[in-house]
């Protein structure tokens, strides 16, 4: 909340004495106020002779003069100086002396006095108004008002003015709510018994549950029983009171950490730490580290582990290693479209031209439309039957990399170097309608999960890809170097749980639909996308799942031209058997699945 600001009100101590004003200013600067504040007014000004205070306010006078040399002697102590306004005369010695007075307040005695509310206006000061025993309307109307006539800030003093004040009705929690309500600053100016020691002790309190102005009656003498001794503070006992307000600031200290606090959390945080060794380009995932106590103070901290996490390992980590942002990059994601001219079914099928544009170059387009701005490259062969593909650059939007006609995982490894990828995204030329939804949302799920491979548990044929950590594929190529069926890479993750962890991910059911075929391979595939191309007419961008969906269940009959075309690698038993044993390493079970890898 900050600094407290004290202030001594010497009100009518002075008991008009010229020389007691002086010993009570000084006293308040000894005893560490921040201000003093005095009350100015006129004796005619302010009652009628037949009022029964009349010759008291006679007695209490003091001239304009000498209150000027008084709010000088206050200046020169370095206190501020605050006055109660009650009449018209206060407020001419008010514009007399303007330059020198930090603040004013409005006793509740005299706010019904319209005329001094309006003399207030040209007054560009803060302004204390009593507000205690008010009804919350009348605080209303009367905040109302004032706000129209003052530019200044405005705090509203809680406090119980009657004497004696009884402790029970300092009723403290007013000043929260009454700073809520208003939302306005809030101070305490009390009339404890003096010789309670709660008159030491309340504006302690009050300070520690909201105000931040404390204002309380100082006297030099309590036992001369003076005017306005009843709650007054001897200086002693102000000091007091001040030392408890600054011990209470330090204990009530603000609202940012300090440093010392934020040292120890940091020093004594946990960290995150490997839970077994953890291998270069390994993802780096929940499930392989856990949280330790660590004196690395660049270690990353276990709280931001949702935020920074997963990351990609650069070099070795051992088991029970803090991980330090030196250990660890971001990963980078590329998709790799793989693409061969080699089709005997319908040959030099990536060139065909659907609604004027190549097949592969639907394929890439929607690849480049995938969320997140993720790298795409065209990677096909090395052979010069295949050079026709790397013209396909997309105006240097995809890159083109050539590699190992055969090893489709050695190729995926050449893009990965190539653009310093640690995730490759695999989708298949054929694909034309490949979707960016889809892909997306797996790249998400291979993510979190920390996986080497993740492919979908069912989708529509055509409109997906897999997903691979190029570690993993590192891995594989060491394990089988070179592959024998390379073209049907997704077997080798399949059917080794042992050396790979495999994701497979449930689409959401309206993207599923196992009764289309949105792959090419035949020219009834050709003809299918044809007719949806050309009647929705999509030009040179991409056409994402959710457009053709729409389009194909409004059409069911052009869903049904490529209808009953098997898929080699699903429907061809003898074949599956063949590639599950051959992509079993060290003889371990097999595993039934795979995706398209016409490549």
């Amino acid at each position: 909340m900050g600094k407290v600001k004290v202030i001594a009100e010497i009100a009518n101590a002075h008991w008009g004495d010229l020389r007691r004003l002086r010993e009570l200013i000084l006293a308040a600067a000894r005893s560490g106020a921040d201000g003093v504040k005095f009350q100015w007014f006129h004796y005619d000004s302010l009652a009628a002779p037949d009022f029964i205070h009349y010759q008291t306010y006679i007695d209490l006078f003091i001239g304009k003069q000498q209150w000027a040399e008084a709010v000088r002697l206050a200046k020169a102590e370095g206190l501020e100086v605050w006055v109660d306004l009650y009449d018209e005369w206060g407020v001419g010695l008010l514009a007399e002396l303007e330059d020198q007075v930090d603040g004013l307040k409005l006793p509740t005695t005299v706010l019904q006095s319209l005329p001094l509310i309006q003399g207030l206006h040209k007054f560009n000061k803060p302004l204390l108004i009593g507000v205690s025993g008010w009804l919350k309307e009348e605080m209303d109307t009367q905040l109302s008002y004032i706000r129209s006539h003052f530019k200044g800030p405005i705090v509203l003093m809680h406090g119980f003015q009657g004497y004696p004040t009884r402790t029970e009705d300092s009723n403290l929690s007013r000043i929260a709510h009454i700073k809520q309500t208003y939302q306005l600053e809030v101070g305490f100016a009390d009339h404890e018994d003096a010789d309670h020691e709660m008159a030491v002790d309340l504006p302690v309190y009050a300070y520690l549950l909201g105000a931040s102005v404390i204002e309380k009656h100082i006297t030099l003498n309590r036992a001369e029983k003076g005017i306005d001794y009843y709650s007054a503070l001897t200086p002693e006992e102000f000091g007091r009171m001040v030392e408890k307000l600054r011990r209470a600031e330090c204990v009530q200290g603000i609202l940012e950490i300090k440093d010392s606090e934020r040292r120890y959390l940091e020093d004594s945080s946990l960290r995150i730490v490997s839970r077994r060794e953890l291998r270069p380009g390994e993802m780096i995932t929940p499930e392989n580290i856990c949280y330790k106590r660590s004196s690395m103070p660049d270690a990353f901290m276990a709280r931001n582990a949702s935020v920074q996490f997963p990351m990609i390992a650069t070099s070795v980590i051992p088991a029970n290693t803090p991980i330090t942002p030196g250990k660890v990059k971001a990963p980078k994601i590329c998709i790799a479209v793989i693409c061969r001219l080699k089709s005997t079914r319908l040959r030099r099928k990536a060139l065909r031209e659907i609604h004027g544009i190549a097949a592969i170059e639907r394929c890439l387009m929607n690849c480049l439309a995938v969320p997140g701005g993720y790298e795409v490259v065209l990677a096909t062969s090395n052979l010069p039957d295949d050079q026709p593909l790397t013209a396909f650059t997309l105006n240097g939007q995809v890159k083109v990399v050539t590699g190992d006609p055969d090893n489709v995982a050695a190729r995926m490894l050449s893009v990965a170097e190539a653009v310093q990828a640690d995730i490759v995204v695999r989708v298949t030329g054929d694909n034309p309608a490949v979707s960016p939804e889809m892909l997306k949302t797996l790249i998400g799920r291979h993510l979190a999960s920390g996986a080497d491979f993740t492919y979908a548990k069912e989708s529509t044929m055509g409109t997906v890809g897999d997903i691979f950590t190029v570690e993993a594929l590192r891995r594989l190529l060491h394990y089988s170097n070179p592959l024998t069926h390379a073209e049907y890479l997704s077997f080798y993750f399949f059917n080794n749980p042992h050396l790979f962890k495999i994701n497979a991910v449930d689409l959401p059911a309206e993207w599923v639909h196992p009764e289309w075929r949105l792959t090419m391979d035949e020219i009834q595939d050709l003809e299918l996308f044809e007719a949806a191309y050309q009647a929705l007419d999509v030009g040179p961008r991409p056409l994402f799942f959710e457009e053709l969906k729409a389009f194909l269940q409004e059409h069911p009959e052009v869903a049904e031209r490529n209808r009953g075309i098997q898929v080699k690698w699903r429907d061809d038993t003898e074949l599956v058997k063949e590639l599950n044993a051959a992509t079993t390493l060290n003889n371990n079970d097999n595993v039934s699945g795979a995706s398209n890898d016409d490549q």
